[in-house]
């Protein structure tokens, strides 16, 4: 049964998935979805700290936010978390790092400063919420602070997408340390590992459903001699 299209909801393209299977692309997805799941409580509570004696409520938002049980897909344009602080709204975009060798830090062209009538004007209102897991540190991030010491240019690995690029340099000052962060990081990484087990479940299997096909094919014929180029070379494919 295919699925009902959400028109809020933007589904990934192949720009999105670039070198990644299909099923690959949506585990990473998964992943960005536990971790603002399991930080949402954490973030929660440290603008309950930024903002005392405010009434302060977080939501979880984006398309993200239903990837994990498999019912929808894709991005929406929405932001990650919406934050109520007494009559105020702002929005809060998560990213986050995996690893400490990345020279710069990327945010994408829309979320950061879209064009306006051919002019780029940062985005108001909106916050990046930046966690860097091996670091176990995070940091707050405006729009304005990333679009005065970022350069637009292309991320390779994002298939060279333009993005906003920000040097580790000017970044990594911005980090803090938090001793809450601790057991926030290892539900998400235990739960990264189980998915990572499931991938890796899916990636034999499917060995196994190729082999099986080409023998078939191979056994009865059924690909002309005229029609092989049509065969996937892969098993990605």
């Amino acid at each position: 049964m295919p699925i009902k299209l959400d028109p809020k909801t933007i589904f990934a393209q192949s720009s999105d998935i670039k070198a990644r299977t299909f099923l690959e692309y949506r585990r990473d997805m998964k992943k960005k979805a536990i971790s603002e799941l399991e930080i949402k409580d954490w973030l929660e509570e440290k603008l309950k700290v930024i903002n005392p004696k405010k009434k302060v409520y977080l939501s979880k938002s984006g398309g993200d936010k239903f990837l994990w049980f498999l019912r929808k897909g894709g991005v929406s344009k929405d932001p990650d978390f919406v934050a109520k602080i007494n009559e105020e709204t702002i929005e809060y975009e998560f990213q986050y790092a995996n690893d400490t060798t990345c020279d710069y830090y990327d945010f994408k062209v829309s979320k950061v400063a879209p064009k306006k009538k051919g002019v780029r004007t940062p985005i108001e209102n909106t916050i990046f919420i930046y966690l860097h897991r091996p670091y176990k540190k995070y940091a707050f991030v405006e729009p304005k602070w990333i679009f005065e010491h970022g350069k637009v240019g292309p991320v390779p690995a994002w298939g060279n997408r333009q993005a906003f690029r920000v040097h580790k340099d000017d970044f990594e000052p911005l980090l803090v340390d938090d001793d809450k962060l601790d057991s926030v990081l290892k539900r998400i990484n235990i739960k990264n590992e189980i998915l990572d087990f499931q991938q890796e479940l899916i990636n034999q299997y499917r060995e196994i459903l190729l082999k099986e096909l080409e023998g078939v094919i191979d056994e009865n014929k059924l690909i002309r001699p005229c029609c092989r180029s049509l065969i996937p070379r892969n098993p990605s494919s």
